[in-house]
């Protein structure tokens, strides 16, 4: 049994989702933000001093760093 079920829609759906529309510039705008979210992890990293949020801001800014990968490969098969 698996917890959560995929199939091709779902990521098609992804696909789809994050497909680049000249007109909204949608996908250069989710890298943008995916940037931004690396950095405030980054920096916020830097002056955390409590180690539960030193954990927080590692799982965020790798979140972000895999996202932003995944958007970066998205752009260039376009």
């Amino acid at each position: 049994m698996r917890l959560f079920e995929r199939g091709n829609a779902a990521e098609e759906d992804v696909y789809k989702r994050l497909s680049y529309d000249p007109q909204a510039n949608t996908l250069m705008d989710e890298i943008a933000n995916a940037r931004q979210e690396i950095e405030e992890a980054y920096l916020n990293f830097q002056y955390a001093s409590d180690p539960d949020m030193i954990d927080s801001y590692i799982y965020r800014g790798n979140a972000a760093w895999l996202r932003y990968r995944f958007l970066l490969r998205q752009a260039k098969i376009i």
